[in-house]
C-alpha cells in the first residue's frame, strides 16, 4: 500500500475539517437517527474550516494526515498537555482521535497514525496518553488495548439531547513513574471532553 503519514499544517485545515465531518457521521451518525439536527448543528460547529485552522496553530496540539496513493484517508489529533482527574498530575497527553475513513478500515491505517503520535510524545517525554471511546466502538477498543492502552474509568459526553456513555483508556510510558489514581475519581468520570469526539472548543 501506497501510505504516507506527515505533521499536519495550518493550510490542511480544510482537508482535516472535511474528513472529521465525513468519518464522524460514518461512525457515529446511527446514533442521531432520532435527532439528525443535532448531529447536523454538531458538525458545522466542530469541524469548521476556521475553527481547525486555529486548532492547528495552538502549540499543544499536534496533527497528523495519513494518505493513501495521495487521497488523504485519515488524521490523528494529539494535546499536551492535556490532564485528567483519572490520573495524577504529572507529563500527561491526549489522544483526542484517529479518524479513518470508512472505506480504509481494516487496511492497518491505524497503527502508523498512532506510532507517529507515539513518537511525537517520546519527544516530548509524556509519561502516559489517555483517550475517550465509545463503549458501543468494539472495534476502536480492540486496536487500543492490542496497542498497550488498559481500562482507567467511565466518562460521559452529551450533544443535544442524547448522552453518551464512554471508557477512559491510557497508554503508559516509560520515563517516568506517574500512579493512576483508580479511586473515586474513577467512579464519578473525568471531566474531560472524549477523544473520539472533537470538543465544541477544540482547544
Amino acid at each position: 500500500m501506497d501510505l504516507d503519514v506527515r505533521r499536519a499544517e495550518p493550510n490542511d485545515a480544510a482537508t482535516i475539517a472535511l474528513l472529521g465531518r465525513i468519518t464522524f457521521a460514518e461512525t457515529f451518525g446511527y446514533l442521531f437517527q432520532e435527532h439528525p439536527d443535532d448531529l447536523r448543528i454538531y458538525l458545522d460547529s466542530t469541524f469548521a474550516v476556521a475553527k481547525i485552522r486555529r486548532s492547528l496553530e495552538l502549540p499543544q496540539n499536534a496533527y497528523w494526515l495519513c494518505s493513501v496513493a495521495g487521497l488523504p484517508v485519515s488524521y490523528a489529533k494529539f494535546k499536551y498537555p492535556s490532564p485528567t482527574r483519572l490520573l495524577d498530575q504529572g507529563d500527561i497527553a491526549q489522544l483526542q482521535k484517529i479518524y479513518v475513513l470508512k472505506e480504509f478500515l481494516g487496511q492497518g491505517i491505524g497503527k502508523p497514525l498512532l506510532q507517529a503520535v507515539l513518537t511525537h510524545a517520546d519527544s516530548l517525554q509524556v509519561a502516559i496518553i489517555w483517550l475517550d471511546v465509545l463503549k458501543q466502538n468494539a472495534r476502536a477498543i480492540r486496536f487500543y488495548e492490542q496497542q498497550g492502552f488498559t481500562a482507567l474509568g467511565d466518562d460521559t459526553y452529551t450533544i443535544g439531547a442524547q448522552t453518551f456513555d464512554f471508557s477512559v483508556m491510557a497508554l503508559r510510558r516509560s520515563f517516568n513513574d506517574l500512579d493512576m489514581r483508580m479511586g473515586a475519581d474513577a467512579e464519578a468520570g473525568a471531566a474531560s471532553i472524549p477523544a473520539v469526539l472533537v470538543s465544541s472548543e477544540d482547544a
